[in-house]
């Protein structure tokens, strides 16, 4: 395998922004909050002797729960890793706006920038997060142009 084959650059096509920016809010407004319930849900349930009754099921419940408990914690962790690698200021802004759902207001006073320039780099951000993310995992929130 040669070093092209590992980071995928043979992908010339132009990413469409707009497009991008809109998975990825909806990406870490849907499915990151759905994955966030689930790696902070126990598996575990407290027995109750009522009523019982013998299944005869292939799978383990529970044992499954677990396992996707873990899995989702492992996904929360890459994805902050992803918004931990992106610049000091796009990491800020992406959180802010993303995961803090703060106010343009409030990102301005907390970041200095005004309105032009906090868009511009939450729209970079946007654009970052989703190639950091599907470089090291199965998720793809790019969109590319026509």
């Amino acid at each position: 395998m040669q070093l092209s084959d590992l980071l995928d650059n043979n992908d010339n096509r132009e990413i469409d922004g707009k497009k991008t920016r809109l998975k990825v809010t909806n990406f870490m407004e849907n499915q990151y909050q759905q994955l966030k319930y689930l790696a902070n849900t126990s598996p575990l349930q407290s027995v109750s002797y009522d009523n019982i009754k013998v299944q005869t099921s292939q799978s383990n419940s529970i044992e499954s729960k677990a396992i996707k408990q873990l899995q989702a914690k492992e996904y929360i962790r890459i994805i902050d890793d992803c918004i931990n690698s992106m610049d000091d200021i796009q990491s800020k802004i992406f959180r802010y706006k993303l995961l803090e759902h703060r106010t343009g207001a409030q990102l301005e006073e907390l970041t200095g920038y005004m309105h032009a320039r906090l868009y511009y780099y939450y729209k970079n951000a946007c654009v970052e997060f989703a190639k950091k993310l599907k470089l090291v995992t199965d998720i793809d929130l790019l969109e590319y142009k026509e």
